[in-house]
């Protein structure tokens, strides 16, 4: 198991936060995804990532969203900082850590999304993800995750949503449209 150390988005208008940091995870997502036939670059090739993502609201308030496996590169923190996330199995050893310093977004607020190599065996075995800071520590839990989807548009790799509360399914506008959308259920959720 490796251990690293180290949307036409549809956003709920609660904060200018949420919809930044959806726009941060949103273009990291975008600028990892892989081009169709590419790569002459030499840039390594595209496996299943996982995208960690979040911030810190102007207030001091850690924000940790549910992550994500997708196809895409490996987009990992360039250094270490103050803040770290980490993903727990059922019995809190690590299955994953990264470090980082997170970029600002606007007033105060700051923002961070990163793509990590992906275990399969984490689908089952995460249990939650938690991010700590000098502000204190956060977690997303597996009925959080479950709740979770991002829906992508098949034919251009944008995000056309991120979705917190999908337990009830994907809304009418999108459902109409679903044929053309890949859907990325939330991580962690319940296994099976």
């Amino acid at each position: 198991m490796n251990r690293l150390e180290t949307h036409r988005r549809r956003v709920a208008p609660q904060t200018r936060f949420l919809a930044t940091a959806a726009a941060v995870a949103s273009t990291a997502l975008l600028a990892a995804a892989p081009a169709a036939g590419q790569d002459p670059s030499g840039e390594p090739e595209a496996s299943t990532v996982l995208m960690i993502w979040g911030g810190i609201r102007a207030d001091g308030e850690l924000v940790l969203e549910p992550a994500f496996a997708y196809e895409g590169r490996v987009r990992s923190p360039g250094a270490s900082g103050d803040y770290r996330v980490r993903g727990l199995d059922g019995e809190g050893e690590t299955l994953f850590s990264i470090r980082f310093t997170p970029g600002e977004i606007s007033d105060g607020s700051k923002g961070f999304s990163y793509s990590i190599p992906f275990d399969p065996a984490w689908t089952e075995a995460l249990d939650r993800l938690e991010l700590s800071g000098p502000e204190g520590v956060t977690t997303v839990g597996r009925e959080a995750g479950a709740r979770a989807m991002m829906a992508i548009d098949r034919a251009t790799g944008q995000v056309r949503s991120i979705l917190r509360n999908a337990a009830g399914g994907l809304p009418a506008e999108l459902a109409a449209d679903s044929s053309g959308l890949r859907i990325l259920r939330g991580l962690p959720r319940p296994p099976g």
